[in-house]
């Protein structure tokens, strides 16, 4: 009886120790925690004017895009991506309150990639409606990244809006991941 007295004392002194020394006294030696690295953050802002089209009824969106981008670690590849865009121009006749689908095409750097997001439209009729988040991913090692906008389109109730820059209107700018 008086070993396992012993025993747990000895055990209890070397827990309080273990949490005086931060739990590095745990750890073998030269074993110490090493800190999580730090996330590359970045993002660009630009605008692009897009020539769209809803079925036969053109229309041009001067849509002010920002891309912002996170790297979890400098050594990390892929890029993980987040468009936001100004309001849908007031084009619709009729009051809208639909779910509906975009993507967006961009060339990142040189790797071409697809940004895709589900959101809900809801504006009063002929009002500018707010566009939802677009999300994906680039697999690229490049810190320094050109950003083109190729295409965007939204898809409401089955039908797509299709809008392309306009001719030398897809340079967004350059994304620049930073610690």
């Amino acid at each position: 009886m008086k070993h396992q007295s012993i025993a747990r004392r000895c055990a209890a002194v070397t827990a309080a120790a273990a949490l005086a020394l931060g739990g590095s006294a745990l750890l073998a030696p030269g074993a110490e925690a090493k800190p999580k690295p730090k996330p590359l953050k970045g993002n660009v802002t630009g605008t692009v004017s897009l020539a769209c089209a809803f079925g036969d009824s053109p229309f041009t969106y001067d849509a002010k895009i920002k891309v912002a981008g996170v790297r979890a670690s400098k050594s990390a590849k892929p890029v993980k991506l987040t468009a936001t865009m100004s309001d849908l121009p007031a084009v619709a006749p009729v009051p809208l309150d639909y779910d509906a689908e975009g993507e967006m095409d961009l060339t990142v750097g040189s790797v071409s990639t697809v940004l895709k997001g589900k959101g809900h439209l809801k504006a009063d009729a002929s009002a500018p409606a707010p566009m939802f988040p677009l999300k994906g991913a680039a697999s690229t090692k490049s810190n320094s990244l050109p950003i083109t906008v190729n295409e965007v389109s939204l898809t409401v109730l089955g039908m797509t809006i299709a809008c392309t820059p306009v001719e030398g209107q897809g340079a967004l700018g350059t994304l620049k991941l930073k610690k």
